[in-house]
C-alpha cells in the first residue's frame, strides 16, 4: 500500500505529469505524422522528375519525345548532358538519361547500343533506388518501340552513380550535422530555461535575456567550430571547411531561434512543441524520401523547419558543392523571424513581484 501511496505523491509533483505526457504522446506525434505523410508515398513515383539528353540527332528527337510520353516521370528534355547534370546536383532532377550519338544508327543495323542513366547518389534513398531500378526495363521499351521485336537485347542499359561515397559513416553526416544539432540544442535550451528561472530572483527579464543571449552565440560559433572540426577528421567534403563550418552557424542559430522560441511562447509546455517538430523534420528532409512524393499537405513544412534545410545544404556541401543560397535564405529567415518573435514576447511579458521586493504590511 505504501506504493500505491508513492504513486500518489509521484502524481501530485508537475514533473511527473510532464514525464507522462512525453511517453504517450511523442510516440503517439511519430505514429500520426509519419502514417499521414508517408500515406501512399510509393504510388507517387510520378511526381519524381528526370532530364533526357538527346546526342543522336534528328532520330534521337523522336526517341526522346516518345520516352516523355512512356516514362512513369515527370520528364525534361535539356540540350547538353552538363546543363542536366547541373540540375540533378541542385535537386531539381532525380535521374538524367542521355540518348547518345550514333544510338539510332547502331540499333538499327542490329548492333548493340546503350542509353546511360546519371544518378546523384545525393539524393534519397528510396528515390535512388526507384530510378536505378526501373533503369532496365526503360531501355527494353525503348529498344522495342525504336526498334522492334529483336532476337536479342539489342539497347543495354549503363547506370552511372555520380558523386558516389562510398564511406557509409560519410553518408550519414548530413543527418549528424544537420538533425541532431537541433535536438543537442533543444535539449540546451530546455536547461537554460531552468536556469533563466533560477535567476529571475536576482536579475532582471532584460538582463537574463541578454545574457542568455550572448551565451547562445557563443555556442553558435564555438558549438559548430568543433563539431565541423571533428567531423572533417573522418570526411572528404566538396565544400571548403569555411563553408562548412559557416553553414553550421546558421544551423545553429535557426535551431536555437526556433526551440528558444518555444519558451518565450509557451513556457513550461515548450518541449512538447520542441518535440513535436522532429517527426516533421526527420520526415520532410527529403534524403529517406523525396519530399515531392509525400502526400500534398506536407511537401512543404520543411522549407520553414530548421532540420531539412540543413540536411539538404549539407548534401550538396558534401557530395557535390552544388549551390545552397536557397537553404542559407530559409536558415536566415527561421532564425531572425524567430529571434524577433522571442524578443517580442519577452518585451510584453510582465516580470512576477518577487515576495522579497514587496513593501511590507503595516503593522500597527
Amino acid at each position: 500500500m505504501n506504493a500505491l501511496h508513492t504513486v500518489k505523491d509521484f502524481l501530485n509533483i508537475v514533473q511527473t505529469k510532464i514525464g507522462l505526457v512525453f511517453a504517450i504522446f511523442v510516440p503517439l506525434l511519430f505514429t500520426i505524422v509519419w502514417m499521414t505523410g508517408y500515406n501512399g508515398a510509393t504510388e507517387r513515383i510520378s511526381q519524381l522528375k528526370v532530364g533526357i539528353v538527346n546526342e543522336d540527332g534528328t532520330n534521337g528527337a523522336t526517341i526522346a519525345s516518345g520516352m516523355t510520353s512512356q516514362l512513369p516521370y515527370q520528364s525534361e528534355l535539356y540540350t547538353s548532358l552538363e546543363q542536366a547534370q547541373q540540375q540533378m546536383d541542385n535537386g531539381e532532377l532525380t535521374m538524367v538519361i542521355e540518348i547518345p550519338a550514333g544510338f539510332s544508327e547502331q540499333g538499327s543495323s542490329k548492333q548493340q547500343t546503350q542509353l546511360s542513366y546519371y544518378v546523384n547518389q545525393a539524393n534519397s534513398d528510396i528515390a535512388k533506388s526507384i530510378v536505378e531500378s526501373s533503369a532496365p526495363s526503360i531501355s527494353a521499351a525503348i529498344g522495342k518501340e525504336a526498334f522492334g521485336d529483336m532476337q536479342e537485347q539489342v539497347v543495354t542499359t549503363n547506370v552511372v552513380k555520380t558523386h558516389d561515397i562510398r564511406n557509409f559513416a560519410v553518408s550519414m553526416l548530413p543527418m549528424i550535422l544537420g538533425f541532431v544539432t537541433y535536438i543537442g540544442v533543444m535539449t540546451m535550451n530546455i536547461q537554460l530555461n531552468l536556469a533563466s528561472m533560477m535567476l529571475k530572483r536576482t536579475r532582471s527579464k532584460w538582463e537574463i535575456f541578454w545574457g542568455r543571449q550572448l551565451l547562445l552565440l557563443g555556442v553558435a560559433v564555438v558549438g559548430s567550430l568543433i563539431v565541423t572540426s571533428v567531423a572533417l577528421l573522418f570526411a572528404d567534403t566538396a565544400a571548403s571547411f569555411w563553408q562548412m563550418w559557416g553553414f553550421h552557424i546558421l544551423v545553429y542559430a535557426a535551431s536555437i531561434g526556433v526551440t528558444q522560441m518555444a519558451f518565450a511562447l509557451f513556457g513550461n509546455a515548450a518541449p512538447l512543441f520542441n518535440v513535436a517538430l522532429i517527426p516533421l523534420q526527420l520526415m520532410t528532409a527529403g534524403n529517406i524520401i523525396p519530399s515531392a512524393m509525400l502526400t500534398p499537405f506536407y511537401r512543404y513544412i520543411g522549407s520553414f523547419l530548421p532540420a531539412p534545410n540543413a540536411i539538404q545544404g549539407y548534401l550538396r556541401l558534401i557530395y557535390n558543392g552544388a549551390p545552397i543560397g536557397s537553404f542559407v535564405a530559409h536558415l536566415l529567415l527561421i532564425a531572425l523571424i524567430t529571434w524577433g518573435i522571442t524578443v517580442l514576447s519577452t518585451a510584453l511579458v510582465k516580470p512576477a513581484i518577487s515576495p522579497l521586493t514587496q513593501p511590507a504590511g503595516n503593522h500597527e
